[in-house]
């Protein structure tokens, strides 16, 4: 084979002009052997005759011979030509494909001289860098420096270059526009078969959206995302190392653990934008009152703690608490100009004298700022002290005795008959809640219900009632006892945070339990929350046929607006309203306002705690439907109840005053 260009081979020449030097020898070297060898003219003629033709047959042979050759020989030059033509198609193609990739690419790529003129770019270049191909060709990729890494960066990158050629890492680099930009980018030389160096081809990618995600993810490690303060965690590994200097310096410092309170109203009310605007106010005021070097940091959706630091004595910590009460109150203006005023409480634990960690001191802060809001509310402060320690450890251990004695049947319901005030007869009974400890004896429901409703234990305790209330109320239907109203409280987090609905009918379908004397009691607070919410359990409760009560009407501050809509039977009047009747005019004109509001509603009244005679004169007089309370009878056992009951048969089991 031969490459194209080169001169034919001259192999078939020399074979040729052999063959025709071999023929004239021999024909002519034949002829005067025939003379010598024959005499006779006509076997010299028969001779000639042999000669020519083996002089034919051996041209035949030797021209096939070199036909077979040129024709075998042009084969193989035409494929040799063939294959290189694929050879050049398939580089040609690899050539337009590479071309198309490096076009086509998102990451940018330039390629310049030995001397780092710029000869080429792709689209992604000059879409990333702003100009066009024109204005970079013959340039140089100084026109792109960000002025950002000095001499030394440079000189490292290329004395990379020269040990190995090639670098690799993130430079920052400067589109047409000015803006400057991160870049990923790798930088290899190409050399020739003489190893010198002839181009240089640089490959980069934009890595903004990287650096910035990047950057916003070490900002959420440390930050919190609403208000910009320091993250529970961030905040305790900062009051960890505050703690450290502290012990060096034999100083003091102060965890103050500040409660937004009724946040959750603001969220409920205006909505969650709102509420979130009513935080970032609070945390800006809070800031902006705190010391140079003082921590702060967002605990919870509500709580937002601080750490002073080099406290002279306790009396500093008091000061600023009050300072950040002060600053919590500034007002803050809703876009369309309503004022609002928040209200805080702040619980203070002091390092050394309270607690000597970081989680000791926030635990604390919390346990005394649950103390603040329990007993002083809004604008209060307290200290840390071990007692609230303890009693949290009492509600732990309550907790799990509660749960112990739902397990065990250690719960029982007590019965507190509800009068018809027209005709003093028995007309109803509110189921209510008793723990009957083997221990201890009776618990009162003011300790153990709030822990309930804190640890969610209230959800399983809340179906326990309902189911026991219709099955009792069963048995003494089966018994042939007096129909009556049967009513269970319902607490707020039962109300809201579980299936009521579901419960429910499953308790009455259970028991077999008409549900139009199943009444369920939801205090007014409860629908004042969160009242749309409140709205649609209503109807799905009303649509099973029980009856549906306000307990505690006139303490939850509910909109008359939202009232009317729900599908409630029954106003029952708190008892703080009853208790100074008659002696507070105050409370006897509240009551009979309340009555001719239910009455005016097409509802039923009942008042709650009524004790004397003079009370149950003043409803009837106003026209109160029903009443319970201790003027009639004690909250009694099922058995003591039935017993009632069976009294009931015989008439009234309350007689009336007249006012």
């Amino acid at each position: 084979m031969h490459k194209d260009g080169a001169p034919q081979p001259t192999w078939p020449y020399w074979i040729l002009a052999l063959y025709t030097l071999t023929a004239v020898l021999w024909l002519a070297g034949s002829e005067r052997l025939l003379l010598q060898w024959a005499q006779d003219a006509a076997q010299v003629a028969r001779w000639k005759d042999a000669q020519g033709y083996v002089s034919i047959f051996l041209n035949a042979l030797m021209a096939g011979w070199l036909l077979r050759r040129l024709l075998r020989a042009e084969a193989v030059r035409r494929a040799d030509v063939l294959r290189r033509a694929a050879l050049r198609r398939q580089e040609e193609e690899r050539q337009r494909l590479a071309a198309t990739v490096v076009d086509n690419t998102i990451e940018g790529v330039i390629v310049t001289d030995a001397n780092s003129r710029i000869l080429s770019v792709n689209a992604a270049f000059t879409r990333l860098l702003g100009y066009t191909e024109q204005e970079m060709l013959g340039q140089t990729p100084r026109m792109f420096k960000s002025g950002r890494h000095g001499q030394a960066f440079y000189e490292a990158m290329w004395d990379s270059m020269q040990r190995t050629g090639h670098w690799q890492g993130e430079i920052w680099n400067q589109r047409k526009n000015g803006e400057v930009f991160p870049e990923r980018m790798s930088l290899s030389a190409v050399h020739d078969s003489a190893n010198r160096v002839t181009h240089y081809v640089c490959m980069f990618t934009d890595i903004s959206a990287e650096k910035a995600q990047q950057q916003r993810l070490e900002y959420l490690a440390r930050k919190d995302p609403l208000t910009g303060l320091d993250n529970r965690a961030w905040f305790g590994n900062r009051l960890e190392k505050a703690l450290e200097t502290a012990t060096a310096k034999s100083s003091q410092l102060a965890v103050l653990l500040i409660n937004i309170n009724r946040l959750r109203d603001f969220n409920d009310s205006y909505g969650h934008a709102v509420g979130d605007q009513v935080l970032c106010h609070v945390a800006a005021r809070v800031q902006a009152v705190l010391r140079p070097g003082d921590l702060i940091g967002r605990m919870a959706g509500d709580e937002i703690a601080v750490a002073a630091l080099d406290l002279g004595s306790e009396i500093d910590a008091a000061q600023l608490a009050q300072r950040l009460i002060a600053a919590a109150a500034q007002p803050w203006h809703t876009p369309d100009g309503m004022e609002v005023i928040t209200r805080v409480s702040v619980g203070m634990c002091v390092f050394p004298q309270h607690a000597a960690t970081a989680e000791g001191l926030l635990q604390g802060a919390h346990s005394a700022v649950h103390v603040a809001k329990q007993h002083s509310g809004a604008d209060a402060w307290c200290f840390f002290q071990e007692d609230m320690t303890q009693a949290a450890r009492q509600r732990l251990e309550l907790e799990a005795r509660l749960r112990q004695a739902l397990a065990e049947g250690h719960l029982r319901l007590y019965y507190q008959p509800q009068i018809e005030i027209a005709t003093g007869r028995l007309m109803g009974a509110e189921a209510l809640l008793r723990w009957l400890d083997p221990v201890e004896g009776l618990i009162s429901p003011a300790r153990f219900i709030p822990v309930a409703e804190s640890s969610g234990v209230i959800g399983p305790v809340g179906e326990w009632v309902i189911r026991e209330a219709c099955a009792q109320g069963q048995r003494w239907r089966a018994l042939d006892l007096p129909d009556i109203t049967v009513a269970v409280n319902v607490s707020l987090h039962q109300f809201m945070l579980t299936d009521i609905v579901g419960s429910t009918q499953a308790a009455l379908a259970d028991a077999g339990f008409p549900a139009a004397q199943l009444e369920l009691e939801i205090t007014e607070s409860a629908l004042a929350q969160q009242p749309e919410e409140a709205l649609q359990v209503l109807r799905k409760l009303s649509a099973l046929g029980l009856r549906l009560a306000i307990d505690d009407f006139g303490t939850g501050y509910s909109s008359l607006a939202h009232l009317k809509r729900f599908p409630i039977d029954v106003l029952k009047i708190d008892q703080g309203f009853i208790r100074d009747i008659p002696q507070s005019a105050d409370d006897m004109a509240i009551s009979a306002a309340v009555i001719a509001m239910g009455h005016s509603m097409g509802l039923a009244v009942l008042a709650e705690g009524v004790e004397t005679a003079e009370q149950l004169a003043f409803l009837r007089e106003r026209g109160c439907d029903q009443f319970q309370g201790y003027f009639c009878s004690r909250p009694l056992p099922a058995d003591a109840f039935e017993a009632l009951l069976r009294q009931s048969r015989e008439g009234p089991l309350v007689a009336i005053p007249c006012a």
